[in-house]
């Protein structure tokens, strides 16, 4: 249940026994205003997360929202610990997965609660307690080097979605037939997914950028909030070019159906006079010009090969066949 859990004192890492009895003593020893205490659970069920939260006293509607996944990304305070949720997104073979990180932070605690794959905040926690002066302003350190890493991981997810992009509209534009309509729809519906992780944590980030947080950690929170509405421009720069891509599918098809209609009239003209001519002679009246002629049958295999071959000469010129 407790993936990790460690107190922080001036950005050190002090190893605590992994059970949710020791937690109220851990906290109890935390005498400076910046040490803290940061644990990390995965999928815990009711209980688990209830023994957890009354030492905490973490408030029973966020506790609720933690234990159910698929929370929309929001921000919540509460009397004395504020309340965050926010998605994870893994992309792979043109689908999005979204996982769940919610987050508790109090002055002398962070409690981070993770559903579904992707994303181990574990590499997280390495890479934080490597830069100890961060650590030092604390748990709302911790708080921004989660928070970090998960939209460093949007902005991945947006590098490889335009690759994406650029694969279906060389595509689309090649000279061979494809059918990328699927595909196009598929990547407009992960882009809404995507969209809907995102969009509506700009504005809680922008409110602890500008004042929410205290001001020595606001310029950290700034540079998320840009990461943010780089990763916002360039999901709604792809989601207009698949637009485009669509259109230009469906005008590729008109122009192909066209094609093959013309081609299909240019054959049809190419049978047809082989087919009036055998008609005529195929009538069986008795008297009938060149009937009995014996070069009746090669001159009038001849002016077929002729007249096939002028249409066709006439049709190749135009651009039908």
């Amino acid at each position: 249940m407790i993936i990790d859990c460690a107190i922080y004192r001036h950005g050190i890492r002090e190893t605590t026994p992994h059970e949710p009895d020791a937690i109220g003593e851990a906290l109890a020893s935390l005498d400076d205003p910046l040490d803290f205490i940061w644990i990390g659970l995965f999928e815990p069920d009711q209980d688990e997360l209830a023994r957890i939260a009354e030492p905490l006293s973490l408030h029973p509607l966020a506790v609720e929202d933690a234990l159910e996944a698929h929370q929309r990304p929001k921000v919540e305070r509460y009397s004395d610990h504020l309340f965050m949720s926010i998605r994870t997104i893994t992309y792979d073979d043109d689908q999005i997965e979204t996982g769940e990180i919610n987050l508790f932070l109090g002055q002398h605690f962070l409690l981070t609660v993770r559903h579904g794959p992707g994303h181990d905040l574990r590499e997280v926690r390495r890479r934080a307690e490597a830069n100890v002066k961060e650590l030092e302003h604390g748990a709302i350190a911790a708080l921004y080097s989660v928070v970090d890493s998960i939209v460093d991981e949007y902005e991945d997810v947006t590098l490889e979605l335009e690759n994406d992009v650029q694969e279906v509209e060389a595509s689309v534009f090649s000279h061979e037939r494809t059918s990328d309509s699927s595909r196009i729809y598929l990547l407009k519906r992960e882009t809404l997914e995507f969209r809907r992780a995102v969009t509506p944590l700009r504005e809680p980030i922008h409110r602890f950028a500008v004042g929410a947080m205290p001001e020595e950690t606001q310029p950290y929170f700034r540079d998320i909030a840009d990461h943010l509405a780089r990763v916002a421009e360039s999901i709604d720069a792809t989601d207009k070019l698949l637009d485009n891509a669509l259109s230009a599918h469906l005008a590729q098809l008109s122009i192909q159906q066209n094609d093959d209609m013309r081609k299909l009239a240019a054959g049809a003209a190419l049978f047809g006079i082989p087919t009036a001519i055998a008609g005529i002679y195929g009538m069986n009246f008795e008297h009938m010009p060149e009937l009995s002629w014996t070069f009746g049958y090669p001159l009038c295999i001849v002016l077929i090969a002729a007249l096939c071959f002028y249409t066709y000469t006439r049709f190749k010129k135009s651009g039908w066949l």
